[in-house]
C-alpha cells in the first residue's frame, strides 16, 4: 500500500534526525514493509550456504571415497580411513569448508539486519551499532566457535565410518561371505553414507550456525525477543508447527515437544531456539522494538503460553518502560 503523498511534511525533515527516523517508521508501518523486511532474517540466506556447505563436505568426502576404493581388503580400508583423518589436508579443507559456511552466513545477515532496522523505530540505533560492530568483535566468539564446531563434527565421519565398517566385516566374515566381497561391499556403500552425512550435516549445522550468529547480535545489540517462525509445509513437526509467529526469548528458550504433546514428543531435544535440534528449518526473526509487535500475541514464558493482548501489557508483563503513545 503506497503512503499517502499528502500525508508527508514539506520540506522532509533532515535525513537521520529523529524525525526523519519516526517519518520513516510510520511509513514503514503504513506500507506493511515493518512486517515484511524482518523476514530476511532469512531463509533464502540460509538455504545458499546449506548448498554451498554441502557443495564443499562433499568434496572432502569425495577424496575418501577414493582413498577407500584404493585399499585392496577391508583391513586396508580402515588403515586409509586412520590415515585421512589425521592428514593436514583433512583437517585444512574441514576448517575452510566451515568458515566458508558460516562467513556466508555472517556477511549476509548483517544486510538483513540492515533491511529490518530500516523499518523499525529503533533503526537509528540499530544502524549505529551495526557500525559499531565493523570496529568491535561483538558477534567474533560466535564465529569462532560455530567454525570450530563445524569442522569438529565433520572430522567425526570417517570414526563413524570405520566403525560401521568394521561393525560390517565382523558380520560379514560371521555368515560365511568371502573376504574380497566383504570388501566390495565396504567399498560400494561409502559413497551413499558419505553423501548422507554431508546432507544432514550441511542442513542442520548451517541453521544451528544461523541461529547461533541471530542470537549472538541480537545479544550485543540488547534484544531478548524474537519470533519463532516455520517454514510451514508438510514436512515440519508438529509441534514446531504449532510454535509458528509464538514470541520467544534467547534468554527463555522453549521446549515445543513438551508444549506442544504429541506424535513427535518423544524426539524431544529439550529446551532450544529454532534451527538447533536435527533437520530443522525453522528460524528466529528478532523483535527490534516491542511498537513492531502485532498484538495481540502469544509468547512463550518459562515453559507456557501466554496470550498477551496490548503493547502496555507486554510492557508491563516484562517489567519494560512504557513510553509515550502508550
Amino acid at each position: 500500500m503506497p503512503y499517502p503523498v499528502d500525508l508527508l511534511p514539506d520540506p522532509l525533515p533532515p535525513l537521520n534526525s529523529p524525525e526523519y527516523v519516526e517519518l520513516s517508521r510510520k511509513i514503514a508501518r503504513h506500507t506493511g514493509a515493518a512486517a515484511k523486511a524482518p523476514r530476511t532474517f532469512s531463509e533464502v540466506l540460509r538455504r545458499r550456504a546449506e548448498n554451498r556447505y554441502r557443495s564443499m563436505i562433499s568434496r572432502i568426502f569425495r577424496e575418501l571415497d577414493l582413498a577407500i576404493r584404493q585399499a585392496p581388503t577391508a583391513e586396508a580400508v580402515q588403515q586409509a580411513i586412520s590415515a585421512f583423518l589425521v592428514s593436514p589436508r583433512f583437517d585444512s579443507m574441514c576448517r575452510q569448508a566451515a568458515s566458508q559456511m558460516v562467513t556466508m552466513l555472517a556477511v549476509g545477515q548483517k544486510a538483513s539486519w540492515r533491511e529490518a532496522a530500516a523499518a523499525s523505530s529503533q533503526g537509528r540505533r540499530i544502524y549505529k551499532a551495526l557500525q559499531q560492530e565493523l570496529r568491535s568483535t561483538s558477534i567474533g566468539p560466535a564465529i569462532q566457535s560455530a567454525v570450530t564446531e563445524n569442522a569438529n563434527l565433520i572430522k567425526t565421519v570417517p570414526r563413524t565410518l570405520a566403525k560401521k565398517f568394521t561393525a560390517l566385516a565382523e558380520k560379514r566374515r560371521f555368515e560365511g561371505v568371502r573376504p574380497e566381497d566383504i570388501t566390495k561391499e565396504i567399498k560400494a556403500s561409502a559413497p551413499r553414507l558419505t553423501n548422507t552425512e554431508a546432507r544432514r550435516i550441511a542442513r542442520t549445522e548451517s541453521a544451528k550456525a544461523s541461529t547461533a550468529l541471530i542470537k549472538a547480535r541480537s545479544e550485543s545489540l540488547g534484544l531478548d525477543f524474537y519470533t519463532w517462525l516455520s517454514v510451514g509445509d508438510e514436512r515440519v513437526r508438529s509441534s514446531h508447527r504449532k510454535m509458528n509467529g509464538i514470541l520467544c526469548r534467547w534468554s527463555d528458550s522453549p521446549n515445543p515437544e513438551a508444549l506442544f504433546p504429541g506424535e513427535d514428543s518423544h524426539n524431544s531435544g529439550g529446551c532450544y531456539d529454532p534451527g538447533c535440534i536435527y533437520n530443522c528449518r525453522c528460524r528466529a526473526r528478532p523483535v527490534l522494538d516491542p511498537e513492531d509487535i502485532d498484538f495481540p500475541v502469544k509468547v512463550h514464558v518459562s515453559g507456557s503460553i501466554e496470550s498477551i493482548p496490548s503493547l502496555k501489557a507486554f510492557r508491563q508483563r516484562f517489567g519494560l518502560p512504557e513510553e509515550k503513545g502508550d
